[in-house]
Order: structure tokens, then sequence, then C-alpha cells
């Protein structure tokens, strides 16, 4: 389902207007045997529900003082969600500037806290029918290249050991709307910062 979402438009008609973007960037978190999902080895609170509930919900949850906006794609019961990483601007990019401060399009929703700021999605939102809406996605005919999709590790999920090499970022490679590159940079040993060999 990560990689079904590339391509697709998301909408949010809000109260202040409507806005809506490309999807180029997501990620998959698979739940009970994922030590990066919220849902590992069935950890479960009150505002979690909505992970746990019908597929086709939002679950939306604060990291950093940021929403953070997420579909749940499993059947009851199963707490596997896919993370919207980046959108590319469509409609209503006025709005979203005003709402991010910033001018450039590139950086309205470069990333899962950037886009819901820009979307004006909250906290508010979490388990929101993506069907009924406020919120929801269509399919605009864009055909996305497989060849075009790649596929990283996700972003910020060092804690969860092996899971965290797993290959669960999809991103439409050449979009310069995306969170970071599609190929990020070799990290670089000790002695190689040092200038060493």
């Amino acid at each position: 389902m990560a990689l079904d979402l590339l391509g697709k438009l998301m909408i949010h008609e809000s109260p202040e207007g409507r806005t809506s973007g490309i999807v180029v960037e997501t990620e998959a978190y698979l739940g009970r045997g994922d030590r990066a999902s919220h849902g590992y080895g069935g950890r479960r609170t009150p505002r979690m529900e909505p992970l746990y509930g019908e597929c086709g919900r939002a679950y939306v949850y604060v990291a950093h003082g940021h929403a953070l906006f997420n579909v749940v794609v499993a059947p009851p019961g199963e707490p596997t969600a896919v993370l919207i990483r980046a959108l590319e601007p469509r409609e209503g990019v006025e709005l979203m500037a005003r709402r991010r401060g910033v001018g450039d399009p590139r950086l309205l929703c470069s990333g899962p806290g950037r886009l819901t700021e820009a979307m004006g999605i909250t906290k508010e939102h979490n388990g929101v029918d993506l069907v009924e809406g406020p919120i929801y996605f269509e399919d605009v005919g864009l055909e996305v290249d497989p060849g075009s999709v790649a596929r990283t590790p996700r972003v910020g999920v060092d804690y969860a050991g092996e899971d965290a090499l797993l290959p669960l970022r999809f991103c439409l490679a050449d979009s310069p709307y995306l969170s970071r590159p599609a190929s990020p940079r070799p990290r670089r040993t000790s002695r190689q910062r040092a200038g060493g060999g």
C-alpha cells in the first residue's frame, strides 16, 4: 500500500480552503513484528485506537511537536499503517505558504511535519474516515513508472535494530519535493571525518 499511494492526490477540504498535493514519499510500518511501529508487540494506548481500527482511517500522532499523518492499511486489530512523508503541492499553495511561513514550494510539504502544517492537519484528525473526508485521496491518472521509485530504509528509526535497515521508504526518486534525497550519501567513518584514508 505504501507503494500504491505514490502518485495519488491527497486532499484536505478545511474550513480555510482546499489544499492538495501529489504523494511523492511514503513509509510502511508493519505492526506487531516491526520494532519501528507503534504497534510493535501489540502495544496499545487510547490515542493509538485508530491504528487498530478499520482500514482507510487516519492515524495522526504528534512527534517533536509536529502532527504526523498515517493511513491505516490493515484489517481491524492489525496495527499496520503508511506514513505520508512528502507531497508535491498542487492546490491551495498560497494557503500552504501562509501556514508554513515560507515561499519556496519545495519546502511546503517536504517532510511529514511540514506537510501536515501546510495541509492544516492536526491531532484532531486522528481517526478520520479517509473516504468520507475531509481528508481523502484521489486517483488522478498519474502513472508511476516502477523504475522511478526508490526504496530505502526509513528515516529516523535507528532504535529499531535490524528493522531499521528494511527498505520500507518509497519515493519518486527524481522529485524535488522529497524530505531528503532518495539516495543518501554514504556515511563517513570517523577516520574519514578526521581526514584519514
